[in-house]
Order: structure tokens, then sequence, then C-alpha cells
């Protein structure tokens, strides 16, 4: 090697150095970065191309008319929601529908309680016990007209007591969902 090549290197180090990693990255870019930002941008394309909103500087997507409806008919304005909370016209109303869907399924009520309501910024949760008499099967009927009955209700635990093949006692504890409309509809 050039001796003015060598005392030139040795006096700019530093620079070569920068240089050299300079070309690490740039060939760790060229074969890691470049293939997974090329698959991004396809991704990207195929997501617009099902209608999937990608960019948020858009107008958000409208909800759907089903989702609509369902948030209308499991909502109440402030002021009545913690007012019917209270009072305890919603656990009543939880417990007529689960009544009348479990009497329907072919259980029979042996017994119902109220639980606890809980007021939050945006919902009510209303929670009740239930004590059934019947059969397995017509607890899993139960529960999908619970799913259908267009009500937010979730199933928190359940128990079984008793024969697998004869009617069973079965205790049910149930939430269900109340918002609270925070705005007027459009």
């Amino acid at each position: 090697m050039n001796a003015w090549w060598t005392t030139l290197t040795r006096r700019n180090w530093q620079v070569a150095a920068t240089l050299a990693a300079f070309l690490v990255f740039a060939a760790v870019h060229a074969l890691v970065f470049r293939p997974t930002l090329a698959r991004y941008h396809r991704d990207v394309q195929r997501a617009i191309a099902l209608g999937m909103p990608v960019e948020a500087t858009g107008a958000p997507p409208a909800a759907s008319g089903r989702l609509t409806s369902l948030l209308a008919d499991n909502s109440l304005l402030p002021a009545v929601a913690e007012e019917q909370g209270a009072s305890g016209a919603l656990t009543a109303g939880l417990l007529d529908e689960v009544t009348r869907l479990a009497a329907r399924a072919g259980l029979q009520v042996l017994a119902t309680e109220q639980g606890t309501v809980t007021q939050l910024p945006a919902s009510v949760q209303v929670r009740a016990h239930l004590k059934l008499r019947g059969r397995f099967a017509e607890l899993v009927d139960l529960l999908g007209a619970i799913s259908r009955s267009g009500s937010l209700i979730t199933l928190d635990r359940f128990t079984l007591e008793g024969d697998a093949g004869a009617d069973q006692d079965i205790e049910v504890w149930l939430t269900q969902l109340v918002l609270k409309r925070t705005r007027t509809a459009r």
C-alpha cells in the first residue's frame, strides 16, 4: 500500500470507520427493510381494495345500521340511566327478560336475586343471579336466546348440580350493560 494512503488512513480513521458503518447499514437496509416495506405497501393496497379504512386523516367510517340500532336499543340518557339504576327498574327489566327467555327455553325459574348496580361515567352495569332447574341442553338454549336477544347481557358464571341425565339445579350470574348517551343522534 502507498505510504501516503497509510498516513491519510491513520489520521482519518474515524471517517473510515463511519464509512464502513454506513456501508453495513446500507446493506442491511437493502436486504432486510426494503422487502418488509414492499410487503407493507402491498398489504395496505390489499386492505384498500377490500374497503378497509387505512388512513387516519379521512372521516371515520360510518357505523352500520345494525350496530347503530343495537347501540340505540341499549342506551339511555344519563339522567334516566342513573334514575332507573337507583330505583331498580333496570334490574327488574333484566330479570324479566332473562326469566321470560328461561321459560321459553324450558327451564323452571326457582329464584331471582338482584345484584349490584354499578354507575360508570359512560354506562351502567346491572347484575342479577338466577336459580333455575332444567337440563344442560335447555341452559344452552337459554344462552343462545340471550345472545340473539339484542341486549348487552353477559354470562359471568354458572354452576350445575345434579345428575347429567336428569334435571339439574342451575345457578347463573349475569351482567347487563346499559350505555349512557353522551351525544344526540344526527
